[in-house]
């Protein structure tokens, strides 16, 4: 698991996006990796953001640390 910024999140939906707009080819390889870009797309879609209030006391240390 790991723990990435709001605007992380947000750049990274949106290359997986453009990467789905940008793969025209219609062979078996490309629909299989939009495919998969689609259900990574959802999945990161569906997560919610999380506040600093509810991290736990160890993370907020280690995120002022960095």
């Amino acid at each position: 698991m790991y723990i990435i910024s709001n605007a992380d999140m947000s750049k990274a939906i949106e290359y997986i996006e453009m990467m789905i707009q940008v793969l025209t080819k219609t062979d078996l390889k490309t629909y299989n990796k939009k495919r998969m870009a689609s259900i990574l797309l959802r999945k990161l879609k569906a997560k919610q953001p999380l506040s600093q209030d509810s991290l736990s006391d160890d993370l907020k240390k280690r995120l002022r640390q960095k």
